[in-house]
């Protein structure tokens, strides 16, 4: 049965998991788990957009298909506050302003999305750790504790009348965690002894061996660091990443350093911490940064945003010398701890380089790891399984090979072919009592998001905007009279369009392109003014390209007597 079929004819006791995004992909994580009366959604993450998406602000799941099922939608269900599992969560709540569940860490951050958009803060609702919530009569969530790169991450196991579906969420299994939150294996491996039916695994790292390093490790490379640095030491890393800021924290207390926090992100999730009690911060160690000049630099810690080469970000502002009081001199020390994210190699080597140029030093050879993953490796992946036990897994968060990695590990570990199902974004998984298949696909996409207008911006858009870049445009300008011949010389205006010889002559070649398609065309189709725009547009762009090879939006204007 197609997925269209079981959407108008809804079978009792079914289990439908459709991935929105989040699979065959990094990011836009959002999975829509469907009973004949309830619908849940799982995440509901954004997507960064590349360079070769100008203007585009961000990008977030289209989620038009579940329209028809409006009336079920019983709530969001969220696993960590990342922002491909939460930046999509105004648009969606705009749509269906339906009850958001998590963690208190998780809403805090959703809560400053849903200000920005004024969205209602009553639709939040704080779930402590191994609690449970029913969403409608077939579908309950329990949130279980699980160790990730940020505060309160857990896993989701979802109780269907299928039998229990576990989440992984984003996840690695850290024994020593900085903040002494362990991942609830205990409770996991009940589930597993009761009988888990199914296991959807985050992959990004499957193809890495081994164990992921806990975040404990990061404290002997930043220490050398310190150890090593007489000016400032800048270190630059992700606004959620509380146990690393923590670590920092502890050093600069340690070395005697106070410490500025720069980049209106990282202000307020160190807010959010420590309004939670997720931080130990010493007494007067934190510094307004209008004060940090009154201090020698050698007891300057600043700690802030940047760390992916944004070109608006605190690092890249203070590297051009817009803060005041806090211009990166000799002496001074950058630090990027985190993990360049795929496309992001470029601007971070130009940043580096800036600092280079200022003197900073940024070479961190001698150091120990200042960086540790929050995504498990195949060892974590193993254990995870081994604790669950699952009837059928279903790896998921990754491009499609590590997924297929993943597969491939849950294989070695035992399970059947028959038991592993390699998902793609739309499928929808049916689950039923004899068994676990692929039953069809739904349409699902992407909208783009310009903070600039209110609505998503239309693909063409985008490839318009990239031939702009690319090679300019190009405005003629014909004006008719009252025969449909010319009434004055075509005028042709190009921006950003570059020609060998000068514009003028060249200009001249365009014109000549121009009477030439007139003269070809007779006299009573040049009233139809589309298809005069039209005939002139393939006319200027076949001289561009013959005599250029470039290809410039070309706009035809006609003016008719």
């Amino acid at each position: 049965m197609d997925f269209e079929t079981w959407m108008e004819r809804p079978l009792s006791g079914d289990l439908r998991l459709v991935p929105i995004g989040g699979l065959g992909e990094f990011g836009m994580n959002a999975l829509a788990v469907h009973t004949r009366e309830d619908l849940l959604l799982v995440d509901c993450g954004l997507l960064f957009p590349s360079e070769d998406q100008p203007g585009i602000d961000r990008i977030v799941p289209d989620f038009a298909y579940l329209e028809p099922f409006a009336d079920r939608i019983r709530g969001v269900a969220l696993t960590h506050g990342h922002e491909d599992h939460i930046g999509a969560l105004p648009y969606f709540l705009h749509r269906w302003p339906v009850p958001v569940y998590g963690t208190a860490f998780t809403l805090g951050l959703v809560e400053s999305k849903l200000k920005e958009h004024d969205l209602d803060l009553e639709l939040l609702h704080v779930v402590e750790d191994f609690g449970r919530v029913s969403f409608g009569k077939d579908l309950a969530v329990e949130w279980i504790p699980i160790t990730h790169s940020i505060p309160d991450a857990c896993c989701l196991a979802i109780h269907t009348p299928q039998g229990i579906v576990v989440h992984s969420g984003d996840f690695k299994l850290d024994p020593t965690p900085v903040d002494g939150r362990l991942t609830g294996l205990a409770r996991l491996e009940e589930l597993g002894v009761s009988g888990a039916r199914l296991l959807l695994s985050d992959s990004t790292n499957s193809f890495r061996s081994g164990h992921a390093p806990s975040e404990a490790v990061c404290r002997e490379g930043l220490e050398d660091a310190f150890e090593a640095t007489e000016g400032r030491l800048v270190v630059a890393t992700f606004s959620s990443n509380i146990h690393r800021i923590q670590i920092l924290i502890e050093l600069a207390a340690k070395h005697g350093r106070k410490v500025v926090g720069l980049g209106r992100s990282l202000e307020r999730a160190f807010a959010l911490a420590r309004r939670l009690r997720l931080m130990e911060i010493p007494e007067d160690i934190l510094l307004d940064p209008t004060s940090a000049a009154d201090f020698p630099a050698s007891q300057l810690l600043i700690v802030c945003t940047g760390s992916q080469g944004e070109p608006m970000s605190a690092l890249a502002r203070m590297l051009r010398g817009e803060m005041k009081g806090l211009k990166l001199a000799k002496g001074d020390r950058l630090l990027l701890s985190s993990r360049p994210i795929p496309g992001n190699e470029v601007p971070i080597a130009r940043m580096l380089d800036a600092a280079a140029r200022l003197g900073v030093e940024t070479d961190i050879s001698a150091f120990g790891p200042i960086h540790a993953t929050g995504h498990g490796h195949r060892d974590d992946m193993r254990g995870l399984m081994r604790a669950v036990k699952p009837e059928h897994f279903v790896p998921v968060h990754g491009a499609y090979r590590n997924l297929q990695a993943h597969a491939r590990l849950a294989r070695e570990e035992g399970w059947k072919d028959h038991q592993v199902t390699l998902l793609d974004g739309g499928e929808c998984l049916l689950v039923a009592e004899n068994g676990i298949r692929i039953a069809g696909a739904v349409p699902v996409g992407r909208l783009l998001v310009d903070e600039g207008v209110d609505h998503a911006v239309d693909g063409q858009i985008v490839k318009d905007r990239l031939i702009l870049q690319e090679d300019g445009v190009i405005f003629a300008t014909v004006q008719l009279d009252d025969r449909g011949g010319l009434a004055a010389e075509p005028t042709i205006v190009s921006r950003g369009f570059v020609v060998r010889s000068d514009d003028e002559s060249y200009a001249e070649i365009l014109k000549a392109s121009i009477k030439a398609a007139l003269d070809a065309l007779p006299a009573d189709l040049r009233k139809d003014s589309d298809a005069l725009r039209d005939l002139l547009r393939q006319a200027i762009r076949k001289a561009v390209r013959k005599t250029t090879g470039t290809r410039p939006m070309v706009v035809p204007v006609v003016l008719e007597g």
